[in-house]
């Protein structure tokens, strides 16, 4: 990769709604109160004294406890920079450093990071900063339903490409974008990939597919929206039984970025807590401004108490506990992965197609015989009490049939397991 295509002028890339997103006075403030020797009489905060929180304790697994109260509990209730707590953005800009190969000493001038209400809100935030109406967007067919319900409402022309279980074809996409009709829709400026476990396919990327569409995205300049949600739940072929001793991750797109073109968003969900609503998103400073920007309007900052919570559990774990967690986390959905896929040979072998997940919490199912699973698995599998989501749900034109549906293997026992896919094998077999 060679840096000619490097991006000079971010605002090209800019809706119009994002183009007035200016930022707001009072938010602007927020970052110099605690500024050494400044007496704010500028701001809106309400007197902390008049909260009536003493202390917040919250007991972990490990037999210990965390504690907010003093300065830590007036910052977790008080209003706060929408970049995000001072410490815990720190904390998570240093962890961006260690697995993506960013550069610490340009943090917050070449690259930053903004701290949102989970990683939903930073795509969605995102989205609203560089689309306008009309506009296209490239995605992967089928890909994550939650990112179709922000993206159709805009009347975007979605286009999806087709994937396999490496992730987007890049052949496909280059054909698309080569014989790209100008007359009918606009050229996209924004591609969105989830690399890593993708939901629904289970799909993950190795390096060269990375590679080979990082290049497209630089020869057409488009924006990368790099949504990770399970980097973190990586665990490996089924077949592989080797001792996870080392935290392996692999690199990510953004860790190849030479142009300055990928936006990265993370969660927290999978790992700590879905309910803590935390997610952060790392990229050009430019386009983080811009995003942070529709922060001061949307929301102000995330939730102060969840970051005080991720902070100091962060803090009191450091680096090497946070790995512990993170292999532990693995080998849990490893085990998981593992169970279902010996159920799924148990009860569904000759009646369906699949490829064994690496990372994430999803099988995604072809089912043969079957063209269309709407009605199947809406209707038929209710009666029969087994719960998964069609395949149509995960594509940008939900007019076309698919015979796919998407099963995940996180919360299920192996009991339950065992029975919904008994359950699903005669739904099919009666077909």
């Amino acid at each position: 990769m060679d840096m000619n295509n490097q991006i000079k002028d971010y605002s090209t890339f800019i809706s119009k709604r994002g183009s007035l997103k200016k930022p707001s006075p009072i938010r602007e403030i927020i970052q110099l109160v605690n500024l050494p020797g400044m007496i704010s009489l500028g701001g809106g905060l309400p007197n902390n004294s008049t909260f009536p929180f003493k202390s917040l304790t919250v007991e972990l697994k490990d037999g210990t406890s965390l504690e907010l109260k003093g300065s830590d509990l007036d910052e977790a209730l008080q209003y706060s920079a929408s970049y995000g707590l001072v410490k815990l953005n720190k904390w998570l800009k240093d962890l961006q450093v260690r697995n993506h190969k960013l550069n610490a000493e340009t943090a917050g001038k070449e690259w930053n990071l903004l701290i949102s209400n989970g990683s939903q809100e930073a795509i969605s935030m995102a989205i609203e900063v560089l689309c306008d109406d009309g506009d296209s967007i490239i995605s992967e067919q089928p890909t994550y339903s939650g990112t179709l319900s922000i993206l159709r409402p805009l009347q975007l022309n979605i286009v999806g490409i087709e994937i396999d279980q490496f992730g987007m074809i890049p052949s496909k996409l280059e054909d698309t974008l080569a014989n790209w009709d100008h007359s009918k829709h606009k050229f996209p400026r924004v591609i969105y990939l989830i690399p890593t476990g993708q939901n629904p396919s289970g799909s993950t990327m190795n390096l060269e597919r990375k590679k080979a569409l990082y290049n497209i995205c630089s020869k057409y300049n488009l924006l990368i929206f790099e949504d990770d949600p399970y980097y973190y739940l990586q665990f490996g072929e089924l077949n592989d039984n080797s001792s996870d001793t080392k935290l392996d991750l692999g690199e990510s797109l953004i860790s190849m970025d030479v142009d300055g073109r990928v936006l990265r968003f993370d969660s927290f969900s999978k790992i700590l807590s879905s309910g803590l609503r935390l997610g952060f998103v790392t990229g050009p400073q430019y386009l983080v401004e811009k995003i942070q920007f529709h922060e001061q309007s949307a929301s102000l900052h995330a939730s102060g108490l969840s970051q005080a919570v991720a902070q100091a559990l962060l803090y009191r774990w450091g680096f090497e506990n946070w790995d512990k967690h993170l292999l532990s986390i693995q080998n849990f959905y490893r085990q998981r992965r593992n169970t279902f896929i010996s159920l799924i040979e148990k009860h569904l072998k000759g009646l369906v197609e699949y490829n064994a997940p690496t990372a994430g919490m999803f099988v995604w199912m072809k089912l043969n015989g079957v063209t269309d699973t709407k009605s199947l698995i809406s209707e038929k599998a209710i009666e029969k009490k087994v719960l998964l989501v069609p395949g149509i749900a995960f594509y940008p034109d939900q007019t076309q049939p698919s015979p796919y549906v998407r099963a995940s293997f996180s919360v299920a026992t192996e009991e339950q397991m065992d029975e919904a896919l008994k359950r699903l094998s005669s739904l099919i077999k009666d077909q």
